[in-house]
């Protein structure tokens, strides 16, 4: 009987040592990549847009959804970017892909984690529903003069225009 009592222990300590092993290995990989997944970099969508014969940008907002689409209008050789996103409650939202605080860095502009969009130059973090809502400070530069419909945004060429200098520099992302 001592025997069978010796054989089980010796079994359950080689079971113990596995699944001790494998908790370890969890606990480190969760470490390493489990915080980072809450804000993985998302793919987002890019398009083009060109100002009408009526000195109108026109964007569609049919397809907004939470993984914010950048909108590139190129001015004189120069990408002005757009951020639009649909926020938690629907509202569709537009800044330019400037901040306001970090400009005229290279790297002042956002890439969407999760529900944020974090500034490439501070690391500052901005919620989806903020973005294009607050002035001044270290965020998303709001699109201020727009007209909004149900499903399109239109902006001024001469408005648009107007922030072409904060773009000179920029390093954002271009696709």
């Amino acid at each position: 009987m001592e025997h069978l009592v010796y054989q089980v222990i010796k079994i359950v300590r080689r079971d113990m040592k596995k699944v001790f092993i494998i908790f370890v290995l969890f606990v480190i990989r969760f470490h390493l990549t489990g915080c980072e997944n809450l804000e993985e970099e998302l793919t987002n969508q890019f398009i083009t847009v060109e100002a009408d014969d009526g000195g109108k940008i026109v964007i569609n907002t049919e397809a907004i959804n939470s993984v914010a689409t950048f909108v590139n209008y190129e001015v004189d050789g120069v990408i002005i970017q757009f951020i639009v996103v649909r926020g938690t409650d629907g509202k569709v939202r537009i800044a330019f892909n400037i901040c306001q605080a970090c400009n005229p860095s290279s790297n002042a502009y956002f890439i969407q984690k999760g529900e944020y969009l974090e500034c490439q130059n501070c690391k500052n973090k901005f919620h989806i529903d903020k973005i294009g809502e607050e002035q001044g400070g270290c965020n998303p530069a709001p699109v201020e003069e727009k007209e909004e419909t149900d499903n399109q945004i239109i902006i001024s060429q001469k408005y648009a225009d107007s922030y072409r200098e904060k773009f000179e520099n920029w390093n954002g992302p271009i696709q």
